[in-house]
């Protein structure tokens, strides 16, 4: 099947291997406690019921065929090698500790024979392609340090894996690197299918009623006129001075009141220093997303170290990044771009009780912190900004439940409270990001995420402007569970979900829909607001 021919002692008779969808060829070495030629019938033994029973195991009614089979094996002294065949169920990556376990158990019952190590000495998958992967396709799969070759044929992918032991298997690195090749061919297709179309649209669930368009600028740029921000000297940070900075306190106590408060939500305060060890079970963002975090590189306590940096500093008068380079230790933390990665962190490896749930709490103590490079964008797309972080744990009902609720209150807020005019879309984690948003719609529990944007006036018209995300409310099911491994003390089914309010867009879409003048501001707020006063300078504000 896999063009690879082994020199054998023993042909497994019966075996008929199918051209498959995927297919694995694997070879392994199985180092017994002793001599083993005592065992030898046993061993043909095991085989053929192996193939029989347990390496069929797990395969679906049907698919039998795409299941694991021992197709050789050899025996030589201490020394058994076992060639095993599959499809895409029951792997043979899967296989070989199955037999492993299975057999030492046989072998030390009858014989007092033990299996002292195991070693996969090749490893070969074959991955069906519709069509020739990108240019540099092979050369990024070549990179990583378990691949040995890969050879692109005219209608299947070949991955040849170095030698690796029995840790590499346990770890699933195989099973991750034939996931990264086929998204990485799945990737291409998407992309050249999409090509020259039209982005497609998120369904709108819910949609308010058109506002009257009182200001129709780009608040980033009023807002700098009146001195409402100043520029700080990185892109997509800024000053925010006393009428933004009040305007926020408004707009915040407001989401924290009438969405976490009147929800039941609880307040913690969580670390914004997030260390790799936390980051690395965090879905989507390591494995899909490190092009938008920012690293941290802590020093050493040793001011010596730092001797010739400051004395270059002092000498020249800029900052030697390449002496920093030296001193700096490797990166082992980012700041934090997700906000709740404490929350799942602080439910690790718990065990909770199903009638204790649900768990609510909410996080607002600080900034949050994405790499937007060239992508920062006025007020709205910013590499530091602020949050309300919601995240709940329960049964899947309860879940749903909670993120709807939330959906609810935020519309409250945006229609009744700040006079927004608003929508909700349906939407894909960006974690889910090659899944489709489901057709049906109506039932909640199908979609992963809604989303709640406000209409941005000098976007455009209506119709064809983007609108703004002010708020994510996600519904993750099982897959913070399972990364962080949170059990129910009776084996029920929980879930987890998270919403952020995105207070620095809040404030931003208030001031593109209301503009600055605080009379034509919904009353609450414009009578909250209260009198002001910037420090005036020669060159600043400009008005």
């Amino acid at each position: 099947m896999l063009g690879y021919t082994a020199s054998v002692l023993h042909s497994v008779e019966g075996v008929d291997i199918l051209p498959l969808e995927l297919g694995m060829r694997l070879v392994c070495t199985l180092m017994l406690s002793k001599d083993a030629e005592e065992a030898k019938n046993e061993v043909e033994k095991f085989v053929t019921e192996a193939n029989e029973a347990l390496l069929q195991r797990g395969a679906p009614s049907g698919k039998e065929k795409e299941a694991s089979r021992i197709t050789d094996w050899s025996l030589k002294g201490s020394e058994l090698t076992v060639t095993i065949e599959s499809g895409a169920y029951v792997r043979a990556t899967a296989a070989v500790l199955r037999i492993k376990k299975e057999l030492a158990s046989r072998l030390g019952r009858k014989f007092k024979i033990g299996i002292r190590t195991l070693n996969i000495i090749r490893f070969e998958v074959i991955i069906p392609i519709a069509q020739k992967p990108a240019k540099d396709f092979a050369a990024r799969l070549e990179a990583l340090p378990e691949i040995q070759n890969v050879d692109t044929q005219e209608d299947s992918l070949h991955l040849i894996f170095n030698p690796f032991g029995e840790s590499g298997l346990k770890e699933n690195v195989t099973d991750r690197i034939i996931s990264l090749a086929e998204e990485m061919l799945e990737r291409k297709e998407n992309t050249e299918r999409k090509a020259g179309t039209e982005e497609r649209r998120l369904p709108v669930i819910q949609q308010g009623s058109q506002k009257p368009i009182k200001f129709n600028k780009d608040p980033v740029e009023i807002a700098l006129e009146l001195g409402w921000i100043k520029e700080f000297p990185a892109k997509g940070q800024w000053i925010y001075t006393t009428p933004y900075a009040r305007l926020f306190e408004l707009i915040k106590s407001m989401l924290v009141e009438e969405v976490a408060t009147k929800l039941g939500f609880e307040p913690f305060m969580l670390p914004k220093l997030i260390p790799f060890e936390v980051m690395k079970k965090m879905p989507g963002y390591l494995d899909d997303i490190p092009e938008g975090m920012f690293y941290v590189c802590p020093p050493p306590r040793d001011p010596e170290a730092f001797t010739q940096f400051k004395e270059l500093f002092r000498v020249r008068k800029k900052v030697p990044t390449n002496e920093l380079r030296k001193v700096l230790k490797e990166p082992t933390y980012v700041l934090s771009p997700a906000q709740c990665e404490p929350f799942w962190q602080f439910y690790g490896h718990e065990t909770v009780r199903a009638e204790n749930l649900p768990f609510k709490h909410y996080d607002c103590s600080g900034w949050t912190y994405r790499w937007e490079g060239g992508g920062a964008e006025g007020l709205t797309r910013v590499q530091e900004f602020q949050r309300i972080e919601l995240t709940y744990l329960g049964i899947p009902d309860q879940i749903v439940n909670i993120r709807d609720s939330i959906v609810d209150k935020c519309v409250q807020v945006a229609d009744k409270l700040l006079e927004l005019e608003w929508r909700v879309t349906a939407a894909t984690p960006f974690y889910l990001r090659q899944a489709e948003v489901p057709a049906n719609t109506s039932d909640s529990r199908n979609v992963s995420a809604y989303d709640l944007e406000i209409y941005m006036p000098y976007r455009g018209p209506r119709e064809t402007a983007e609108w703004l995300e002010v708020a994510g409310c996600f519904v993750h099911k099982t897959r913070f569970i399972y990364s962080f491994r949170v059990r129910e003390a009776k084996g029920h089914e929980i879930w987890t979900g998270c919403t952020g309010l995105g207070l620095s867009r809040w404030v931003a879409a208030f001031l593109a829909e209301h503009g600055f003048n605080k009379d034509d501001w919904p009353k609450n707020i414009g009578e909250s607001f209260g009198d002001f006063k910037l420090p005036k300078m020669v060159m600043w504000p400009k008005r």
